[in-house]
């Protein structure tokens, strides 16, 4: 019997393999195919359970915090660089989007007054053989307009070397005063206007030819001539994308996105939806630049409180276990996100956040800890004990202490001068490099930093108290040198 039963599998078995294999062959597909479904549900079953019970831990510990899991950052998409190709060549490349001159709208008020924009052909795009069309500008002078023309066309031919070199021979002309057609009675505003727009087309030729250094301070030059053109302020960001900046470039596309909507009166959405595309961009790719540090925004209403804080400390070390070594909020809030501003519909103010630093070494955030808690902001390296110093503890001092400060700006759209808002740790690092004999370095920070001061007429928040402020620091850096050149003649005598 035993013999029998094991021998019949074995004949139907060899008699249905040379004959159907087809059947063979499905068997085996629906085989693998329930095991298939199996493992997945089982994996579906694991994560849901694993959900619940980070749910009910969760919801234990959060009862008094009904907001507590909305207390979170926004997920990022990876945005494409020939996406933000695209933006800057239909804006940073693309037509000059400037309101027609108007001498008597100009004279009206010392602010720009918000019009709705109208473009205008820019002297790099397009034929330029109708003519160079500069109606957003006072009339040029003759000489000088045939420069900005030879610069179109050597443009339009890709010859952007020519071009640089027409630029310049027009800017060495109108520095002569051959800027504007009866120049006895010009506006110092007008001939700002045409010295911005020379700037401008500089640094749309360096970026062209891939020199985005060469193109940095020629934009901090055309920002400080006309503050409220949002191009100039998103052919910065182009420069520090290319630099390799994400913050300062996501701070300079903020700043754009708001004169367009809100200074210079933009109506057209799709261009606001590239700028907040191209903020989105900078602060995905500056968020997987910093390593050492994790960043979070906190949703929160009203005025910001303690217990805001408290929250949104709680809610980062719930999320970020591997950064708790020191974190920060920061109490003032304030900070906006591109998915949540809206500057062209409502009135209504956008959702703001607190941000939450999170650093994985603690070493790593004591100049930050450093700052925020004094009332004037430290100078390392030059107190009367050590007078001499090294370049070593400079370069510390911008790596670690601006780029963290950097970061916390890159979504404030609000002005201040106080200490922590970047502008005074800027200045003092200028002033760091003067002594250490970096010049070319500290003109650069210089322009940043006037270029910085020329667009906050046009922000919000405001208030003359920060004026007095900034006011009172630099008489603090006048008397601070005054003492420290008493103390060197003290020690060399």
């Amino acid at each position: 019997m035993r013999n029998k039963r094991t021998a019949e599998p074995q004949t139907e078995q060899s008699e249905a393999s040379p004959t159907s294999p087809a059947v063979a062959d499905s068997t085996g597909r629906e085989v693998k195919r329930f095991k298939k479904q199996s493992d997945i549900s089982y994996e579906r079953k694991e994560k849901e359970d694993k959900d619940n019970t980070e749910g009910d831990k969760r919801g234990t510990q959060t009862e008094h915090a009904p907001r507590r899991s909305t207390l979170t950052s926004p997920p990022y998409r990876r945005i494409s660089l020939k996406r933000l190709q695209n933006v800057e060549n239909s804006l940073a490349f693309g037509m000059e989007m400037l309101p027609a001159f108007n001498k008597s709208l100009r004279t009206s008020s010392s602010v720009q007054a918000p019009v709705p924009p109208c473009t205008a052909p820019s002297s790099f795009s397009g034929d330029p053989r109708p003519g160079l069309n500069l109606n957003f500008l006072p009339p040029v002078d003759k000489g000088l307009f045939t420069l900005l023309q030879d610069a179109s066309v050597f443009c339009s031919t890709k010859a952007y070397e020519a071009a640089v070199s027409s630029l310049c021979t027009a800017l060495q002309l109108a520095s002569k005063g051959h800027v504007l057609k009866g120049m006895q009675h010009s506006d110092p505003e007008d001939i700002d206007l045409v010295f911005s727009y020379i700037q401008s087309r500089l640094v749309a030729c360096y970026l062209r030819m891939k020199k985005p250094q060469m193109a940095l301070e020629h934009a901090h030059r055309s920002i400080q001539l006309n503050p409220s053109h949002f191009q100039n302020h998103l052919r910065q960001a182009t420069v520090y994308r290319m630099l390799g900046k994400p913050w300062l470039a996501a701070k300079s596309v903020l700043t754009a996105d708001w004169l367009y909507c809100t200074v210079l009166g933009g109506t057209e959405r799709h261009i606001s939806t590239k700028l907040k595309l191209y903020w989105q961009a900078m602060l995905h790719e500056a968020q997987l630049k910093e390593e050492g540090i994790s960043v979070m925004y906190t949703p929160y209403s009203g005025d910001p409180t303690a217990e805001h804080v408290s929250q949104a400390a709680e809610a980062f070390m719930m999320q970020n276990g591997a950064f708790t070594d020191f974190i920060y909020t920061d109490p003032k809030g304030g900070h906006v996100l591109p998915h949540t501003v809206d500057w062209l519909s409502a009135p209504a103010a956008p959702q703001q956040y607190f941000i939450t630093l999170g650093f994985r070494k603690r070493e790593d955030s004591r100049l930050l800890k450093k700052i925020h808690s004094r009332k004037w902001p430290p100078f390392p390296g030059l107190s009367s004990e050590c007078v001499c110093i090294e370049s070593d503890s400079c370069c510390q001092y911008t790596k670690e202490m601006l780029s963290i400060l950097d970061l916390m700006q890159a979504t404030q759209i609000n002005v201040s001068v106080r200490v922590g808002s970047g502008l005074i740790e800027w200045l003092q690092y200028g002033s760091l490099l003067v002594k250490l004999g970096y010049h070319r370095e500290h003109s650069t920070i210089m322009h940043r930093c006037q270029a910085h001061l020329a667009t906050a007429p046009y922000l919000p928040q405001i208030s003359t108290q920060q004026d007095n402020t900034l006011v009172s620091s630099c008489t603090v850096s006048e008397c601070r040198g005054k003492t420290e050149a008493k103390t060197q003649q003290k020690i060399t005598a």
